[in-house]
């Protein structure tokens, strides 16, 4: 008994070596190990199973103890569950919208989610309230017909869940982007694919923009990777498995591209996020097949904007790569 205790305890100390700097976590896996020696416990319990139980716990505690977020970030956070609970839209459907936060003088944030491209009409807006850490969530499609699949003008959650599916086959995706881009236009809403006149500056004013933000950093690039990588585990609940399989895209090395696209600079990885300096930490999720192909549960990017001067988790994104923006 007491060999599988603590083979069962060094198993977890190395799978959970991410939790250092969160003590309650680890105090309640002893705790869960400690279960296996009492005579009530007919089974042993697995490694596996402790695991998914601390990563419950760590949702809570990393995101409340040791991660910081901005008003809009704690918003967004809220909103997401608000728009999940609601409506069904889960981490994985938002890689169809866009979503903006808006801060108001009284604290209040607006959260929008609005369909991208030519799924902007038939996705609608859903628009979350936050205040006080609750969140009042609306739809602009609310109360039309979504039974009739992509027959429908107001596309809900069946929709979005067949999307996922025609994502992965480039001929029926095409197909529910014509066909979205079709009832948009019965609507007197096209696509503008004419663009405006460039500025001839933008590539300066890129530079310019990101040069600042990294003139302004006071945090070391090691301790932002770490951030953004616990806040992505805990966030969208990343199983053992998955967690293995992540792999940094922010390129440490700087074998980056800047915005001319020639090889990058120190700055390659900053920008001004809302007018405050932050650096985009990028981890991708994928190739889950046994032999390198094939999509697993959550594949995809994940995107972390952390202030420079702060600490503070800015804003954040997952995109799954099936709505063919990204």
């Amino acid at each position: 008994m007491t060999k599988n205790r603590n083979t069962l305890r060094s198993a977890m100390d190395r799978r959970l070596s991410f939790l250092d700097d969160v003590p309650s976590c680890r105090a309640a896996v002893l705790h869960w190990i400690a279960q296996e020696e009492k005579p009530v416990m007919k089974k042993k319990i697995s490694a596996g199973f402790v695991f998914a139980m601390v990563l419950v716990l760590v949702t809570a505690a990393a995101l409340g103890a040791t991660l910081l977020l901005s008003p809009g970030a704690s918003a967004s956070l809220t909103a997401d569950r608000a728009l999940e609970k609601e409506y069904g839209i889960t981490a994985e459907m938002q890689s169809f919208f866009h979503r903006g936060e808006e801060v108001m003088a009284d604290g209040t944030v607006k959260v929008t989610y609005t369909g991208n491209a030519e799924m902007e009409y038939v996705l609608g807006t859903y628009t979350a309230v936050v205040k006080d850490g609750k969140a009042e969530i609306s739809w602009s499609h609310a109360g039309e017909d979504t039974s009739g699949g992509y027959e429908s003008e107001a596309w809900g959650p069946e929709q979005l869940k067949q999307m996922i599916k025609d994502s992965q086959d480039e001929r029926t995706q095409m197909a529910y982007l014509n066909k979205a881009a079709e009832i948009a236009k019965r609507h007197g809403i096209t696509q503008d694919n004419e663009s405006s006149e460039p500025d001839p500056d933008w590539q300066e004013k890129i530079e310019a923009r990101k040069t600042a933000a990294l003139n302004a950093r006071r945090i070391s690039e090691e301790e932002m990777i770490r951030t953004g990588r616990d806040f992505i585990i805990s966030n969208y609940g990343l199983d053992e498995e998955q967690i293995q399989r992540l792999e940094l895209y922010t390129n440490f090395d700087r074998n980056a591209y800047g915005a001319d696209g020639t090889e990058g600079s120190e700055n390659s990885w900053y920008d001004m996020i809302g007018g405050r300096p932050c650096f985009k930490v990028e981890y991708l999720l994928g190739q889950s097949g046994t032999d390198g192909t094939g999509r697993g549960e959550k594949d995809g990017y994940y995107v972390v904007y952390i202030n420079v001067e702060t600490g503070e988790i800015e804003t954040y994104e997952y995109n799954s790569g099936l709505s063919g923006l990204g």
